[in-house]
């Protein structure tokens, strides 16, 4: 019964990290949002897509993400019932419409900026990518940055850092250091809360997406969780899931690593496509049962990109 709970608790993380909605289906209506003070003018938006970070200052607001289109409205009431600051800047951690789907209709309000590789990523569009409803506008970043951003509103400072591939080729960290926190995006995401040690035997494994047609890297990823590392915080947002702590980004990146050494170890065995695709759902949670090669489809991105996986963690 717990390893059944575990395994679903990972299908779980990876329906909320991606809401990878087939294209048949019509837009669905937001869900409630809700309001939490992190720490100091720091505060979490959180209920539909992917966790929204919200930065008060003398000036104005920082966001961090704005969820899907579907959310605009809902998430500047949000921000109206802490402050009656304006909206200032947007801060992308990565293209993916559950994170920077709100996009557009944020433009004419505030300032969008993402690492120049999501920006480009919105641009090219590249199959099978991250749209839940086909047709939804994208708004294109007008600043974009390399490996380091700063943003100075009201004495206080915002800072974006890329520092390498993970989940996508675009990510970003965005960085509080006032306050010692930061928002990770989906390069460490905790879907369904605090995770338990497997039962049962179960291999140790973390629910995360690794986007290749966006020019993600599970090989690089525990290298750019590292760079994260490097910064001087405790209080972490992830990309979905509750407020967190430093010792749980440097749990997720030893199981990150753990699970990859494993996959890898299995496919240089020589083990067949198909023994390892069965592997990664009875152990790690993914979908591929009942997913058809294309085109993207609900649950099934994980499995649509495994040969690109087998080809990274080939020796």
């Amino acid at each position: 019964m717990r390893g059944r709970t575990f395994a679903r608790l990972l299908v779980a993380g990876f329906l909320l990290q991606g809401s990878w909605l087939a294209y048949s289906q019509g837009p669905p209506s937001p869900r409630p949002l809700r309001t939490e003070r992190v720490a100091g003018d720091l505060y979490l938006v959180s209920g539909d897509g992917g966790n929204v970070a919200v930065y008060v200052t003398g000036e104005g607001v920082v966001l961090v993400d704005d969820m899907f289109h579907r959310n605009h409205a809902d998430i500047l009431a949000h921000v109206r019932t802490i402050t009656d600051q304006p909206l200032r800047y947007v801060l992308n951690t990565h293209q993916h419409d559950d994170h920077a789907g709100g996009n557009a209709p944020m433009l004419p309000i505030a300032e969008v900026v993402a690492h120049r590789n999501a920006r480009a990523n919105m641009v090219a569009r590249r199959p099978p990518y991250f749209e839940e409803t086909p047709g939804t506008p994208i708004g294109l970043p007008r600043v974009t940055f390399a490996s380091e951003l700063s943003v100075f509103l009201g004495g206080k400072e915002v800072r974006a850092h890329h520092f390498g591939r993970g989940h996508t080729n675009g990510d970003a960290a965005i960085y509080f250091p006032g306050l010692k926190a930061i928002h990770t995006g989906d390069l460490f995401l905790l879907p369904g809360g605090p995770r338990r040690a497997p039962a049962d035997g179960r291999p140790v494994g973390v629910p995360i997406f690794v986007d290749y047609a966006q020019g993600g890297s599970f090989l690089e990823w525990t290298e750019t969780l590292d760079g994260i590392l490097t910064l001087d915080f405790e209080t972490v947002i992830p990309g979905h899931g509750p407020v967190s702590t430093r010792a749980d980004v440097e749990r997720f990146r030893a199981d990150l690593e753990t699970m990859r050494t494993r996959i890898a170890g299995l496919i240089n065995e020589g083990r067949s496509r198909d023994d390892l695709v069965s592997l990664l759902e009875r152990d790690y949670g993914w979908r591929a049962t009942g997913c058809p090669p294309s085109p993207p489809t609900a649950g099934c991105l994980q499995y649509q990109q495994v040969d690109a996986l087998i080809a990274e963690l080939r020796e």
